[in-house]
């Protein structure tokens, strides 16, 4: 079963452990290499820095999807110190994504636990079991689950998780957490809210309260931060938003431009139906990211996870 969370850190239905977060050595660009002088210099020039290795996204250690088509597409993986968003509508692999880096975690060059506050209950613990290889029985004891109801709660876990992270010999985990999983935003936002401008301006306070903890996370703990988002019909016009055609519709992120502003990275999936109502591909795009071009690569869900598709093996 999922790790649970000693007290007296308790929520509904499970609760943080007391781990931390080694940081990870910085890594640096690789420094400037000389040209050959040539006739018209007497001495010899750097090579000029491309700026996107500047960037922490690009310098920081990466946590692999699991799959090398889906891992090409994001140029390693998901990177550390920033917070990713997956944004899709209903059983476009959102959930099933999240499932299978919460077990890759321990396994991966982060060798670390996971901390899945879940919003759309209830959890999936069957399918979290289904793909969890038989190879490795004690990876469900790295994925901590936490029950997230309001934004509050989910304020309130994220200080509790910041403590722990901050003191790590009070750790009882034998892997630190450095994988953050939100599923989803959106969830938390659905009731308590309306169009007027007051509650317009809460609820665009609370996106930059819940956004700033989780960056705060992620930079100063070398995490990776992992937050689903749903969608919603474009009605008319621009939105100005991410926009995709997905199931024959035209939808965009749920939150609008206030949560877009919140998020590094925004991963759009999409869903295309066969005329016959049986066959579905599925996509995932790059929408924006400070570190990647706009790009994208077709998948699939199996029973043993998600895996990208070369466009030659579609038939």
């Amino acid at each position: 079963m999922p790790g649970k969370l000693p007290a007296p850190f308790r929520t509904q239905t499970s609760e943080i452990p007391n781990s931390s977060a080694a940081s990870l050595p910085a890594m640096r660009p690789p420094a400037p290499k000389p040209l050959v002088a040539s006739s018209s210099y007497s001495q010899q020039e750097p090579r000029p820095e491309n700026p996107l290795l500047l960037l922490a996204s690009s310098r920081a250690a990466k946590l692999s999807l699991g799959c090398p088509l889906l891992d090409r597409l994001l140029s390693g993986g998901l990177p550390a110190a920033s917070v990713t968003e997956i944004a899709g509508e209903s059983a476009s692999g959102k959930t099933q994504l999240c499932l299978q880096l919460a077990l890759l975690a321990p396994l991966s060059p982060l060798s670390s636990s996971s901390l899945f506050l879940c919003a759309d209950l209830p959890f999936p613990l069957r399918r979290l079991r289904l793909l969890a290889p038989k190879s490795h029985p004690g990876l469900l004891d790295h994925v901590l689950v936490a029950a997230v109801h309001s934004p509050s709660d989910i304020l309130s876990l994220l200080s509790q998780a910041q403590g722990h992270l901050s003191h790590p010999s009070r750790s009882p985990h034998p892997l630190p957490i450095r994988l953050i999983l939100l599923d989803s935003i959106a969830s938390l936002f659905r009731a308590d809210f309306d169009a007027s401008p007051a509650d317009l301006k809460r609820r665009s306070g609370l996106f930059f309260k819940i956004s700033a903890k989780l960056k705060e996370l992620a930079y100063r703990h070398q995490c990776v931060v992992v937050v689903t988002n749903q969608v919603v019909d474009v009605v008319e016009g621009n939105t100005g938003n991410t926009m995709a055609w997905s199931s024959g519709r035209q939808v965009s992120p749920a939150l609008g431009l206030s949560w877009a502003n919140c998020v590094n990275t925004r991963l759009f999936l999409t869903r295309e139906v066969g005329s016959d109502g049986g066959s579905t591909r599925r996509h995932m795009k790059v929408a924006f990211a400070p570190h990647l071009p706009e790009r994208k690569c077709e998948f699939v869900i199996r029973r043993d996870g998600v895996f990208g598709v070369e466009p030659a093996q579609r038939f």
